[in-house]
């Protein structure tokens, strides 16, 4: 078979390779261009030694095909699996950023315990999710493990190491990278299982919180020999901060034999203690949030939310949601301050021109007045609607982008051809304000930076959720450029809303945005299981839930177990997530 040492430059007639990225055990990955979603990829290609082997190009496909099933917030996407000629190639999400042994070469080590944390929870969650749909990695190092430009984990290369397996044990310039994460028991010759995932996470935490993995030898033998008979150094030596629970939690996770591990990934993060303070990941600041409804301490002050424990894009939800909190809080003073005040003024022009006698000049000078009060007031009911879309939140989203689209017409003069679906039923309040917001930021963008002058809003219910398309005759060329570490940015939490954006260009020119959004009834919650869920945001531990509700902390247990069942989800965090996503806190 012949064998082509340079991959092909254009894959499916879609995807343009750009540069290369790296290389691993068995693949090479380039970033390349998706011409038809206008986005950056990664395309991963089984490397040439492999491509004359069946067997490695159809274990590669095979797991490519298990890993697309994985959609979690914390995994990195697979888009797209083929072969152009004799190469076989994945489509995978790019992410810029840094991969975590690029963060411990750069960073200060050891690392801030809560930033650890909050990295470590990631990887648990990722872990937790795929355990669950029967896919190990196999292969958790620093390496593997990506730190996005917000600050959010990605564990990359799902399944690739299912095919590398015992090659990793001799391969050259690979062995020492990653023998200092292998289980005891996968060094003997055993099977894997979530257990060995479980302590390559312990062995990458203990490097974050020490400087230097938990074995470290002269040579492969010694760190082997290591891995198997001798216990981890005592993690005190190298951070003086560490907490008794953090040191417990990761010792565990180092165990010689996998029972003695957690049984899952869940079983840890259950563990995981609670953490107040101000964080920092990539930049971005993490400070304890404070609920004014949430319980008292013994200073009489509020008890912070259980922020520490949320990862960045719950983070980026909460800033999302305290911009729209102040939206509101501005379209209030314009109603009270503005409004009132020019209706105010427009009410004295009237009685001063039917009671006085004036002029003709004078009458002219008061017509002037008049009509510039009334825009003026047209203007800030305007801006105050678009800071507080009071028709969205009573009526939906059909009526508030009808009243959007006429507002458009009369103030710009564009001409909005619109086509709004009726749904019988209402999307979640978070889900139809993203969308809003979406079409609002969009139109903006439309008029202003591409001197758009017809708009086209298109609103359908398929089997599938909600469509919504929009099109304009503006000029590309002019479009602004959307930012993809904008952490507040409106198409992010449409995609972590459960929704996809789809961005391009047609052949006449038009500017196109779809946004498809799953419709599914939020669950249902009895009483005191929302009773649990609100103190389990207020970061109240198991025992403290138990004391303030007068139930034990066995039903505890009880309660959150039905809570993660019925909102499908794995962790504390993520039903705290699913809950400020659905507007209950």
């Amino acid at each position: 078979m012949k064998v082509h040492i340079d991959p092909p430059t254009r894959l499916n007639d879609r995807y343009r390779l750009a540069e290369w990225i790296g290389e691993g055990g068995m693949g090479v990955v380039y970033r390349a261009h998706d011409e038809v979603l206008d986005r950056d990829v990664a395309v991963k290609f089984l490397l040439p030694r492999y491509i004359a082997s069946v067997e490695a190009g159809a274990r590669f496909m095979r797991e490519a095909r298990a890993v697309a099933r994985l959609s979690h917030p914390n995994i990195m996407m697979l888009y797209d699996v083929g072969k152009e000629r004799d190469w076989h190639y994945m489509v995978l999400e790019y992410i810029p950023g840094q991969s975590l042994r690029e963060v411990t070469e750069q960073r200060v080590m050891p690392l801030p315990i809560q930033e650890s944390l909050i990295m470590i929870q990631g990887v648990l969650g990722a872990l937790a999710y795929a355990h669950e749909q029967g896919i190990i990695h196999r292969d958790i190092k620093p390496e593997n493990l990506r730190l996005t430009c917000e600050g959010q984990v990605k564990v990359m290369d799902f399944g690739i190491s299912l095919v590398q397996g015992e090659t990793r044990l001799t391969e050259t310039g690979s062995v020492i990278g990653t023998v200092a994460y292998l289980a005891p028991e996968i060094i003997q010759g055993q099977s894997p299982d979530i257990r060995s995932d479980l302590y390559a996470v312990g062995a990458v935490w203990y490097e974050l919180l020490s400087g230097r993995p938990p074995f470290v030898g002269d040579t492969q033998d010694i760190t082997l020999s290591q891995i198997l008979h001798v216990a981890p150094p005592p993690l005190c030596q190298f951070h003086v901060d560490i907490s008794p629970d953090i040191e417990r939690i990761v010792l565990k996770l180092l165990q010689k034999a996998p029972e003695a591990r957690y049984p899952s990934a869940k079983a840890v993060l259950a563990d995981f203690p609670g953490f107040t303070g101000v964080q920092s990941i990539a930049g971005v600041s993490l400070s304890p949030v404070y609920n004014p409804g949430s319980a008292q301490d013994d200073g009489g002050q509020p008890r912070p939310m259980l922020t520490a424990m949320l990862p960045p894009y719950a983070i980026q939800d909460m800033l999302t949601e305290a911009i729209e909190a102040e939206r509101r809080r501005l379209a209030e003073l314009l109603q009270r301050d503005v409004l009132d005040t020019l209706n105010l003024l427009l009410t004295q022009v009237k009685a001063y021109t039917q009671t006085v006698r004036v002029t003709p000049n004078a009458r002219v000078a008061f017509s002037v007045l008049d009509t510039l009060s009334r825009q003026a007031i047209q203007q800030v009911r305007d801006l105050e609607a678009r800071l507080h879309p009071t028709v969205l939140e009573n009526l939906g989203l059909e009526p508030a982008l009808e009243t959007f689209a006429n507002q458009v017409t009369r103030v710009y003069g564009v001409q909005i051809a619109l086509s709004l679906e009726r749904l019988p039923e209402r999307a979640p309040y978070p889900i139809e304000l993203a969308l809003f917001r979406v079409v609002q930021d969009a139109v903006e963008d439309a008029i202003r930076q591409a001197k758009a002058t017809r708009i086209a809003m298109r609103l359908t219910r398929q089997e599938k959720g909600l469509v919504l398309r929009l099109a304009d005759n503006g000029s590309f060329a002019g479009r602004a450029v959307h930012k993809e570490n904008d952490t507040l940015d409106m198409y992010a939490r449409i995609e972590r809303l459960g929704g996809s954006v789809a961005r391009g260009k047609d052949r006449q020119g038009w500017f196109e945005i779809k946004m498809q959004v799953s419709i599914v009834p939020p669950a249902q919650l009895t009483a005191r299981e929302m009773d649990v869920l609100r103190l389990l945001a207020e970061g109240l531990s198991n025992k403290e839930i138990a004391q303030r509700l007068s139930i034990s902390p066995r039903t505890v247990n009880y309660h959150l177990d039905n809570i993660y069942g019925k909102l499908g989800v794995n962790s504390r965090t993520e039903a705290v997530v699913y809950a400020l996503n659905q507007g209950w806190l």
